[in-house]
């Protein structure tokens, strides 16, 4: 190589100037750190090899954001067919007269090379600079340096090991020993973002680490891109775009996490809590469901319709009487979580819980459309066989309900999920129904004064029932909300409308933890049963 060729200054103002703004670019494009390490390798060897062949552009950033437009169009190109990305190793110049350490260097400094400028401290990134872009020996380095060449070799190696670090270690989040791996994300939504928020704030590790990070702790943005690892620019951005969308809160220069973290002591204390509980509510909840269902027996009438066995019904009926007496109770909270109103016409809420090995099946819920309503239940994995109609199909089902016209092709898609099976010469459902004119002829017959003895008896049973229930679900609310309360950091606490949000959310919402308390304990005493033969569709319903 002519070494009159090589023009050093260039190289020089690229690694300053361009490498780290190339990355954002990359990063945009690709949307994934190890795509655009590789992309910002590839665009920045093309640029380096241009110079050391004596390349000499007259507008040097027209013609760096050229070669990295058309790396791009060709790592997209080769993306589309699937075929093998350009490595560095192919790229990587042939050493020569170089001692072993200088070889094993030379290869660190490549893979370095991705992503150095970016986000390694000056002494370590003099020193790769030195090593790659002006082609000088670690012996020549170390000599000029002043140092020895051991050290050269250790920064080396440390610079890469800082990269590696930064990207890809789980970061412990403070003494409650948060990290991404072992926290679970709920968003409660009536209607997501224009823009798919705030699910596409959700998933992502850096996203999460930021939540974390930033959770009863408020950091600068440089403190965030210290603690994470990350290039300060494109973690003001990020910063800055999860302002905007709420999911944190700015002050003073510093950003902390909007959205409640319930930690894993916090749910060791209610799970203890709830073994000294359950075994007095559950039984109560079950005789209620029994004597209740024995009413509407007696008026003529089934509760939950005739399309169900009564052992089905009672996964919903349980949850149905528990949600109904929750609601009655003085000190619970009537606005759950999913109401606030957010930017781009969202409405929704989000509030995480750490990990635990201890908890019981999570118990979702959904409205998917005209009255149908379904309990997802994570019991046995339950969920994960149940089938999850479309509206359309949700809507011929109602349709079907009510003797409406309905979609041949979507009833058809119903009987093959087992929402609905052919009996005789007509479709019927197989899920449970439950109708305003059969309440109201319950009602009737309640008010016109003519009861058998047994009726009369289940009523007032009911009755205590209620009474004890209500005590008991008073005390509940008030040592939930305490242990809840004292577990949030103080940005949180402030927010009245916010705890008890949560609250109610916890208690008595899809996704709550204490449905499925309820289910397992109902299950362990034998009220409720459940073997693999069992249908899958338990906790789907209609209500017309």
């Amino acid at each position: 190589m002519d070494e009159n060729k090589i023009n050093p200054d260039k190289m020089h103002e690229y690694a300053e100037q361009y490498m780290e703004k190339i990355f954002y670019f990359a990063l945009k494009k690709t949307e994934d750190y190890h795509e655009a390490e590789e992309l910002t390798a590839d665009i920045s060897l093309s640029i380096l090899t241009a110079l050391h062949s004596g390349t000499s552009p007259r507008c040097f950033s027209a013609w760096v954001w050229q070669i990295a437009k058309n790396r791009y169009c060709f790592w997209r190109e080769q993306q589309r067919h699937s075929e093998t990305r350009l490595s560095l190793e192919d790229l990587k110049t042939d050493i020569t007269n170089e001692d072993i350490s200088d070889i094993l260097v030379h290869k660190e400094a490549l893979a370095l090379l991705r992503r150095e400028l970016a986000f390694i401290a000056s002494d370590y990134r003099n020193i790769v600079a030195m090593y790659y872009l002006k082609n000088q020996k670690v012996s020549d380095i170390a000599e000029r340096l002043q140092i020895a060449e051991g050290t050269v070799v250790s920064k080396l190696y440390r610079a890469r090991n800082i990269l590696r670090e930064g990207m890809y270690m789980t970061r412990i989040f403070g003494k409650r020993s948060y990290d991404p791996e072992r926290v679970h994300y709920s968003v409660i939504c009536n209607r997501q973002g224009d823009s798919g928020e705030p699910w596409c704030y959700m998933k992502s590790k850096l996203h999460q680490n930021i939540y974390l990070e930033g959770y009863d702790d408020p950091k600068t943005a440089e403190m965030f891109a210290l603690e994470l690892g990350v290039a300060l620019p494109y973690m003001e951005d990020e910063l800055e775009r999860l302002t905007k969308a709420t999911l944190l809160r700015k002050k003073n220069n510093r950003y902390e996490t909007s959205f409640p973290i319930i930690s894993r002591e916090a749910l060791e204390k209610i799970h203890m809590y709830f073994d000294t509980l359950l075994p007095k509510i559950v039984p109560l909840l079950e005789e209620n469901v029994d004597r209740f269902t024995e009413q509407y027996r007696e008026s003529g009438f089934s509760y939950y319709g005739e399309y169900q066995s009564y052992e089905q019904a009672k996964w919903i009926l349980l949850l149905m009487v528990y949600s109904d007496l929750y609601t009655m109770c003085k000190n619970s909270p009537k606005t759950p979580l999913g109401n606030a109103r957010r930017p781009a016409r969202g409405i929704w809420d989000v509030y995480a819980t750490e990990q635990a090995d201890f908890l019981p099946c999570q118990v979702g819920f959904t409205h998917v459309s005209d009255g149908f309503y379904q309990y997802l239940i994570g019991y046995r994995d339950i969920m994960k066989k149940t089938p999850h109609p479309t509206k359309a199909e949700a809507t011929a089902l109602s349709n079907l309900v009510k003797g409406e016209v309905y979609e041949q092709a979507h009833i058809e898609k119903l009987i093959s999920y087992g929402y609905a099976k052919q009996k005789e010469e007509t479709i019927v459902p197989t899920v449970a129904v439950f109708r305003k004119d059969r309440n109201q002829h319950f009602l009737n017959f309640c008010n016109n004064g003519t009861f058998s003895e047994k009726f009369l008896e289940h009523a007032n049973k009911r009755k205590i029932l209620h009474e004890k229930t209500l005590i008991l679900l008073s005390d509940m609310n008030q040592r939930i909300y305490d242990i809840l309360y004292h577990d949030l950091p103080k940005n949180i606490r402030q927010n009245e409308e916010l705890v008890q949000a949560l609250l109610y959310s916890f208690c008595n919402l899809g996704g709550s933890f204490t449905f499925g308390y309820i289910l397992e304990s109902a299950l362990s005493d034998g009220w409720l049963r459940y073997d693999e033969n069992a249908t899958p569709l338990i906790g789907a319903y209609i209500k017309i």
